[in-house]
């Protein structure tokens, strides 16, 4: 594109270069930018956060920022660098519930990003887009979420069959990519009238990402979504009747919690929920849903975040003495699988971390081989937030504090 004929950007810069750091940016200067600087330069260099507020510079910018085809063939290549660590924030209810929101209207929600060689910490705020998002899980940098547009259709008093058919209808899904920055709006499903239970497969074998969402009920039957057809496929393996009515009435009365742990194992796929007993396990292969026991005897809380490394499946418990981080030695066989300790947090960094003990304030995530703890998140700016990485490598500990959302 050939320049427009403006003003002198040399002239401009040195009278820019002259103010002082609280004077408005120019809207001639910057909205002619794109003519002299390659949209792919900026693009590389733009926080995350802002990327979707292109608006700013120009508004061809702008609307290249949602052109999926423009940002599938720009970061198609491109990953996130790892570790990076999904914190949900405001995203676990079907109705949008931010809890984590600043003065400004920004919601709390993205990655958190650690330089293992460096040690710095980084934020990746995903911000207004997911203000009206719930019932989140991340994988590998993909989000899934869903939302209903009303409580209402969630409150077991006003369960009527026309609420129930009225929240089937209205209910959202997508799939954010951070990679490419793309955001995909799922076609509607089949309607059911249990709150399905779901989980994700991701394939990091090609660019982008190739995904399915999996989703599974008591009444209607397995639906898995496909990425790469843009299609629902019905399958007729069902929840265990007495598991999906238990899922169903804690979510609908809990008040419409739906945050899931999901991991891909050996294969299959493991999706921690709700009401902490049970972890369902999904084998796509066969179309079968087994279950294992999502707590050890000993354990006073448990975390829906699981992860997986080397073929293990790792969560993490609250007993006595600390966090302890175990894995499931047999579950290959579901008849003996056991919860067995891997490692425990140290008693003076579970003192730094925890002072107060409120657990319902943690939030894990895992990457690769390691483990990311998360204590008190904060919506204050100027407030430090406490966190911990693991390596289960080499088992051990790190503690760090940053500024959330910076």
């Amino acid at each position: 594109m050939a320049p427009r004929p403006s003003r002198n950007l040399k002239e401009d810069a040195t009278v820019l270069g002259d103010m002082k750091d609280d004077v408005a940016m120019d809207p001639t200067l910057w909205g002619n930018l794109k003519d002299y600087v390659a949209m792919e330069i900026i693009y590389a260099k733009v926080p995350f956060h802002k990327f979707f507020q292109l608006r700013l510079v120009c508004k061809e910018w702008n609307h290249l920022a949602g052109d999926r085809k423009f940002l599938e063939d720009h970061f198609k290549e491109y990953l996130v660098p790892e570790p990076y660590f999904y914190i949900p924030g405001g995203c676990e209810y079907l109705d949008p519930r931010p809890y984590l929101e600043l003065p400004n209207g920004r919601c709390m929600n993205g990655f958190v990003t650690i330089d293992i060689n460096s040690e710095d910490v980084g934020w990746i705020g995903l911000n207004n887009p997911w203000k009206d998002r719930g019932g989140c899980c991340a994988v590998n940098g993909l989000i899934y979420s869903e939302t209903v547009p009303s409580p209402d259709y969630l409150s077991p008093p006003k369960r009527t069959p026309e609420v129930v058919q009225k929240r089937a209808e209205s209910r959202r899904q997508e799939v954010f990519n951070i990679h490419t920055r793309v955001r995909h709006k799922l076609p509607p499903s089949q309607l059911t009238t249990a709150i399905p239970v779901v989980g994700m497969l991701v394939d990091t074998s090609v660019r982008p990402y190739g995904f399915k969402v999996i989703q599974g009920c008591g009444d209607l039957g397995t639906q898995i979504f496909d990425s790469r057809t843009n299609a629902w496929e019905l399958r007729p393996s069902r929840l265990p009747a007495g598991i999906a009515a238990r899922l169903d009435s804690f979510r609908s009365g809990s008040p419409h919690w739906s945050y899931h742990g999901s991991v891909n194992c050996n294969g299959l796929l493991f999706i921690a929920c709700d009401d902490g007993d049970k972890i369902l396990v999904y084998n796509e292969k066969e179309d079968i849903w087994s279950t294992l026991y999502a707590s050890r005897r000993d354990a006073w809380w448990s975390f829906l975040s699981i992860g997986s490394w080397h073929g293990r499946l790792f969560k993490a418990y609250r007993v006595i003495d600390g966090i302890d981080l175990t894995w499931d030695l047999t579950w290959v066989n579901p008849s003996r699988h056991e919860w067995e300790l891997y490692d425990q947090m140290p008693a003076n960094l579970c003192d730094w971390l925890f002072k107060d003990y409120k657990f319902s304030k943690v939030v894990l995530d895992y990457c690769r081989n390691y483990i990311l703890i998360c204590y008190d998140l904060t919506s204050q700016e100027d407030s430090k937030t406490k966190i911990v990485l693991y390596d289960l490598a080499t088992k051990s500990w790190k503690k760090f504090t940053f500024r959330l959302g910076r």
